[in-house]
């Protein structure tokens, strides 16, 4: 039982036992009371506390008194250089003299690993409430950007299309006085046509520089 109990408690990452296997060996307390409730202190974004900084903040009193012996104490010695190479049922016993000669009850050990792991769980809850937290704030100011992000889009877009449209009207207003402007110079042209000595001149759309060109010449030959 204990060998379960240090191996769950040693860092290595495998499932702490349960309460009902904790009860075939050695006699142990039965844990009845409920989990632990009090808050764990935060920890700042993206930098989560360390394990030595969350037991020292958690509330839970360690039973085992001055001694330098806990659940930590016993994960360190079972991984230990002396106990290295030993079988489970070696290593238990050795780890049972040094408890009892330290004089400290494996029911305390026990009490000890089950309050650290209450305050990892707690912290751990915790620190998923606050991701939680600070996820659902993200989303929502995502959200408002981008509401902010295609409204001011929306006026650009139709900025874009009113000039757009304006240019084509420019364009429009532009060829309409083109137009205007060939038929008054077709009517210019005509009517100086009228003011020069020559018949074929009235029906022709010669310019007026080439009918002045024209008439100069003819002066200067009457002259």
């Amino acid at each position: 039982m204990f060998k379960r109990m240090l191996q769950a408690s040693s860092g290595l990452g495998r499932t702490p036992a349960s309460p009902e296997e904790t009860n075939t060996g050695l006699s142990t307390p039965t844990i009845s009371e409920p989990p632990r409730t009090d808050p764990v202190p935060k920890a700042g974004n993206a930098k989560l506390a360390a394990f030595d900084e969350i037991y020292s903040k958690s509330s839970f009193k360690s039973t085992i008194g001055p001694t330098e012996y806990n659940i930590l104490k016993v994960a360190e010695m079972a991984t230990s250089e002396q106990l290295h190479g030993l079988s489970a049922t070696a290593k238990h016993s050795a780890l049972m003299m040094a408890l009892e000669a330290a004089g400290v009850a494996v029911e305390d050990i026990l009490q000890d690993a089950m309050q650290r792991q209450r305050a990892l769980e707690a912290y751990d809850e915790e620190q998923q409430r606050r991701l939680q937290d600070f996820e659902s704030t993200k989303l929502k100011d995502n959200e408002r950007l981008s509401a902010e992000m295609e409204s001011i889009a929306a006026q650009y877009r139709t900025k874009i299309a009113a000039a757009v449209e304006e240019i084509e009207r420019e364009r429009s207003a532009f060829r309409d006085w083109q137009e205007r402007k060939l038929r008054e110079e077709r009517r210019i042209a005509e009517a100086a046509s009228l003011c020069v000595n020559d018949p074929g001149a009235a029906s022709s759309e010669a310019s007026v520089t080439r009918l002045l060109e024209k008439n100069a010449a003819t002066l200067r030959q009457s002259a």
